[in-house]
């Protein structure tokens, strides 16, 4: 008799089997692969953490190949490439985002998948379709560890998305769902990722989604060669949930699974910092054509977050108020929202002010709390003084409800692709990326993202 209790397999057969992948999901993930590209290129050639990465995974793995780097014109090996297209996706902080599933999809999953599909003849759809596999499944087993994951100091995009990763790739290489539910059982023994990156600004946070895809691509390979894997890797007795949360919620790894799509829930960054300061960010955007530019500096505000939103980036820690470098920066509301107050903006730029006196006294000048009210994301600012100047903001922009333009999301990627390609590259890379479904070989595709 089958076996009913096992959500793991259940997903393995999902992830395996035909489905119908609603068109307005592939036309999310060919954005969210254009949006990838462009920060996935700058990181590569211009983060300060990149240069220490590429050194690190070649020694790891001395040997060079034929694999893609997006923005490096190195060829490397397939698992090497994995690692540092996850590890750059994720370094600015401005990959996307699945609030559902309280974590980043696209580093882990397209890093993993784009690897495999450089190794594999198949077409751009089939490509998109594994992508959007494997967001279903990460996000759906984010929702399931749930927000108490990070209570436990747990980062769920490395915690989740190697599931995601292992769905992606595995269907590319044509697992079937034995083998799939035995790459999930190894993959259980590789997922990871500490949140104690807050405590320095280390780039370890960086560096979850490369190890994620780079594991996910072990945990295939040894499913392949017959290794053993274990059973309900999910959710069984000392599965992932029951070691990773405080209050599990099964129920979500397959509760409506292939009918109601999570990963619809992604949404596309318009700044590069933690999701949990843009609700606050742009309500300092929108507050501030209210006050008179001599009023600006002198102004104060309060900001109101929800209880998880205060943990990671709203503590009165030093390292919030005054950040000294980039990680530090991206978890700090105070910094956020002061650069956005007293700028009119939110960009990779804004990590210029680190140190700023004049950022660093407006910060001083941000009160914030919490409310159990607020969810996600969700902010309240007030201006001091003003008792007109208040907003909340439920929704910030780039979620599904509020979604960047065609014409914004553009414009981040070509801003950030530019410096790496030169525009005339840029432009006819964005247009061959948002038409990815119509492209013959994705392998050639990949290769024209190198530097």
């Amino acid at each position: 008799m089958r076996d009913t209790s096992n959500p793991t397999r259940d997903l393995a057969e999902f992830a395996a089997g035909p489905c119908q992948i609603p068109t307005d999901l592939l036309g999310l993930i060919e954005e969210c692969v254009l949006d990838l590209a462009g920060h996935s290129a700058f990181s590569a050639q211009f983060a300060e953490s990149s240069a220490s990465f590429r050194k690190g995974a070649c020694a790891l793995d001395p040997g060079r190949g034929g694999f893609t780097v997006i923005g490096d014109a190195e060829g490397y090996t397939q698992g090497q490439a994995a690692l540092l297209n996850g590890a750059f996706a994720h370094t600015m902080d401005f990959d996307d985002t699945n609030v559902y599933g309280v974590l980043h999809p696209g580093a882990p999953v397209i890093a993993a998948a784009l690897a495999v599909a450089e190794e594999m003849d198949v077409g751009g759809r089939a490509l998109l379709e594994a992508v959007a596999i494997g967001y279903e499944v990460a996000s759906r087993i984010g929702a399931a560890l749930g927000e108490s994951a990070y209570d436990r100091g747990f980062h769920v995009t490395g915690v989740a998305g190697i599931f995601g990763a292992v769905a992606a790739a595995g269907r590319l290489r044509m697992l079937d769902a034995a083998q799939l539910d035995t790459a999930f059982g190894l993959a259980g023994s590789l997922a990871g990722g500490s949140m104690q990156y807050l405590e320095n600004g280390a780039w370890n946070k960086r560096l979850h989604p490369g190890f994620t895809a780079q594991a996910a691509l072990m945990a295939l390979g040894f499913a392949q060669a017959g290794v053993l894997g274990a059973k309900d890797a999910v959710a069984g007795r000392f599965g992932l949930l029951n070691g990773h949360s405080n209050h599990p919620r099964p129920e979500r790894l397959t509760q409506g699974l292939g009918q109601d799509w999570v990963a619809r829930q992604t949404g596309i960054k318009p700044y590069p910092s933690c999701r949990l300061t843009h609700g606050a960010v742009d309500a300092a955007l929108a507050l501030r054509e209210l006050v008179p530019e001599s009023e600006l500096q002198q102004a104060s505000l309060v900001v109101t977050l929800s209880p998880k939103g205060f943990d990671i980036v709203g503590e009165p820690l030093p390292a919030k108020i005054a950040p000294r470098n980039v990680v530090d920066g991206q978890f700090s509301v105070y910094f956020q929202v002061a650069c956005a107050w007293l700028h009119g903006r939110a960009d990779w730029q804004s990590y210029a002010c680190l140190g700023d006196p004049a950022v660093e006294a407006m910060a001083r000048r941000i009160q914030v709390g919490a409310e159990a009210e607020l969810k996600g994301p969700a902010a309240r600012l007030h201006v001091v003084g003003r008792p007109t100047a208040c907003l909340e903001v439920s929704t910030p922009l780039g979620e599904p409800s509020t979604p960047l333009s065609r014409d914004r999301l553009t414009q981040k990627y070509l801003s950030l692709a530019v410096p790496v390609y030169g525009e005339a590259r840029a432009c006819e890379l964005a247009a061959t990326l948002l038409a990815l479904r119509e492209a013959p070989k994705a392998a050639e595709v990949i290769r024209s993202l190198r530097a």
